[in-house]
């Protein structure tokens, strides 16, 4: 019975006993809303001279935070995984050969995301993917590409992106 007298004592004073801030019982900074994938990318600068061109400062400072971002909101390897192998494989073969298999790697990225559609992470890799890729013409620019992904998928792993 203590505890309805805490109650009755308390509960006309103002007094909250400590452990809260808000009525669900976390602190009021949860309520900030997290960064979307849609906000991080337009934050970000992404230059098309990284795929006609090769990558300088800027693609590994971009690369450094976009893989950041999908590392923190959701974006695992195993959801990628058949993308990227895919992006290798076609990196080891001539890019005249392999053009389609290319261009049907937009719609399985499509495809990821609509397995998992609230993935943030996610989301930010299709809009960078999507990007990058409409600027790919030539072996070279598909070599460009593929090294600006993996930058981006090298610092997802460094902040710990899991499988």
């Amino acid at each position: 019975m203590q505890d309805s007298n805490f109650h009755n004592r308390y509960s006309n004073t103002g007094f909250r006993p400590q452990g809260g801030g808000n009525r669900n019982g976390g602190n009021s900074y949860n309520n900030v809303p997290k960064p979307t994938a849609e906000s991080e990318f337009s934050k970000l600068a992404f230059d098309n001279k990284w795929i006609q061109n090769g990558a300088d400062e800027k693609l590994v400072d971009y690369a450094e935070k976009a893989g950041k971002f999908m590392a923190n909101n959701g974006l695992t390897n195993s959801k990628i995984r058949s993308i990227y192998g895919e992006i290798k494989r076609i990196q080891m073969g001539e890019f005249e050969k392999e053009k389609s298999s290319f261009y049907l790697l937009k719609p399985k990225v499509a495809y990821a995301l609509g397995r998992d559609d609230k993935n943030e992470g996610l989301k930010l890799f299709k809009k960078v993917f999507d990007t990058a890729s409409s600027s790919v013409s030539d072996q070279k620019s598909y070599q460009n590409f593929c090294n600006f992904i993996e930058a981006i998928l090298a610092y997802h792993k460094a902040f710990g992106g899991k499988d």
